[in-house]
């Protein structure tokens, strides 16, 4: 009982709320530095499904099929993508334009979303290669700067989803510090899925640890948030996340990590591209997350041996 008590504390301190009986569910060690990706080959396909898609994008294992008319438009009819590998999937998405069409936060009038969204999908995908993942990074600028690049980036996204049984994906950005209506708490949180229903036993996973760096940091972190809801138009900023919806459809471990504000991460780092090596305890506490869902759902990591 003392240990649910301090649970549900815990959760009320950093502003969410899990099940109550999450006493205990770390079935990882603490370090990426000893695991290793075996070598092995994967192959990517994109399914037939005996129906007709008018819209195709991208190369290689990176392509996407689906349609698409502008309505329902939180759901992605698109065909599934296959991964042939006995691997957790990671999708690491670079979502910032290089054109100014979605450039994320800005400090003193100088655009740093791009530049800490490549430093997040960097770092992380080390470590979840390390861990034993197959890892996709998708960019914005594979399918175009512009609308069509976005719809055809989320979908992809979407179809790897449909067409696989063990894929988590995250999002780490630094979020601005001007607050508004979609986003009143500007800072360290966690946008979840408001349309599917989510998975708080990965939410928990990969938040619990995050707790310590937060309290050493001095920094708020409200833990997992459900944006929108409150518009119907695509691309509102008080709309369903698209991205996000899109893929919950699916699998519902989908998420944007905003690590903390631009303006934070600068101000403790010294710089955005400092904040590499200052944000390396969420780095490692995501990928772990990740690993200790991957491992609780069946995955056969060497980080899972003996647990």
């Amino acid at each position: 009982m003392k240990t649910k008590i301090a649970l549900c504390l815990t959760s009320l301190i950093l502003g969410f709320s899990y099940p109550v009986n999450a006493q205990n569910p770390n079935p990882c060690p603490n370090s990426v530095s000893a695991c290793q990706n075996s070598n092995s080959t994967e192959t990517v396909a994109i399914l037939e499904d005996g129906r007709s898609y008018e819209y195709e994008a991208g190369q290689g294992i990176y392509r996407v099929r689906y349609n698409y008319t502008g309505e329902n438009w939180t759901h992605a009819d698109v065909a599934p993508i296959r991964i042939n590998t006995n691997k957790p999937i990671a999708i690491l998405p670079m979502q910032y334009t290089s054109n100014g069409v979605q450039s994320g936060a800005s400090v003193n009038g100088v655009s740093v979303g791009r530049i800490w969204n490549s430093i997040t999908v960097e770092e992380m995908k080390r470590r979840l290669e390390a861990l034993g993942f197959y890892v996709l990074t998708p960019t914005i600028s594979m399918y175009g700067e512009n609308i069509d690049g976005f719809q055809a980036l989320e979908h992809f996204i979407a179809g790897v989803h449909k067409g696989n049984s063990s894929v988590q994906t995250v999002v780490l950005t630094a979020d601005a510090n001007v607050a508004n209506a979609a986003n009143p708490r500007p800072g360290a949180q966690m946008l979840v899925t408001g349309l599917h229903q989510r998975d708080l036993w990965w939410e928990y996973r990969i938040q619990n640890r995050l707790v310590g760096f937060y309290q050493q940091q001095g920094l708020v972190n409200i833990g997992p948030r459900v944006r929108g809801g409150k518009n119907n138009r695509e691309g509102h900023s008080l709309a369903w996340h698209p991205m996000i919806e899109r893929a919950a459809e699916y699998n519902p471990k989908v998420a944007i990590i905003e690590v903390a504000q631009a303006a934070e991460i600068i101000q403790r780092a010294g710089s955005i591209q400092a904040g590499r090596q200052w944000a390396t305890p969420v780095f490692d506490g995501v990928a772990l997350g990740m690993a200790e869902e991957a491992c609780a759902t069946g995955a056969k990591l060497e980080i899972c041996k003996g647990q």
